[in-house]
C-alpha cells in the first residue's frame, strides 16, 4: 500500500488558502510553493506485530519576489502544522502521531530574476502498520 501522507499534508495545508499554489514536487517558474520528501527518515520504534513508528522528513520551499510575504507564509505553516492533532490517511497507510518543525523558515537564496527562495523543514511521526 502506498503511503498517502504527502497528499494528505498538501490537502491540509491548502485549507489555509495560501497566497501561491501548493504542489508536490518542484517549484514552478513563477511564484509557487512546493512540498517534497527529504532523505533521512528513521524508524523510531518497532513493534512485535511488524508495525513501526517512523520519523519522515518533508520540506516546503517557496519561490517568490515578495520576501516579506514568504516569511509570513512559512511562519503560518509552521504554527498551523505544529498544532495539528490529526491528519488522517485515506487509504489506512498510516496513523498520524505528530509533526515537529525541524528547521524554522530559512533563506536559501535569490536568483538573477529577483526571486527569493525560502524553506521550512518538518518531521512527521507516523505509525505505519504492517502490510498484510
Amino acid at each position: 500500500m502506498t503511503l498517502d501522507f504527502i497528499d494528505r499534508l498538501k490537502d491540509e495545508c491548502n485549507k489555509l488558502e495560501l497566497a501561491y499554489p501548493l504542489k508536490i514536487g518542484q517549484l514552478d517558474t513563477t511564484d509557487s510553493i512546493a512540498l517534497y520528501s527529504l532523505p533521512g527518515g528513521k524508524v523510531i520504534e518497532s513493534f512485535y506485530d511488524g508495525t513501526v513508528d517512523k520519523g519522515l522528513n518533508y520540506e516546503f520551499s517557496i519561490k517568490t519576489k515578495d520576501q516579506k510575504q514568504t516569511i509570513s507564509i512559512l511562519d503560518m505553516l509552521s504554527s498551523y502544522l505544529q498544532e495539528k492533532q490529526d491528519i488522517p490517511s485515506q487509504n489506512n497507510s498510516y496513523i498520524f502521531n505528530e509533526i515537529t518543525v525541524v528547521s524554522e523558515s530559512y533563506f536559501v537564496g535569490k536568483d538573477e530574476a529577483g526571486f527569493f527562495f525560502y524553506s521550512l523543514t518538518i518531521q512527521a511521526n507516523l505509525m505505519i502498520p504492517r502490510e498484510e
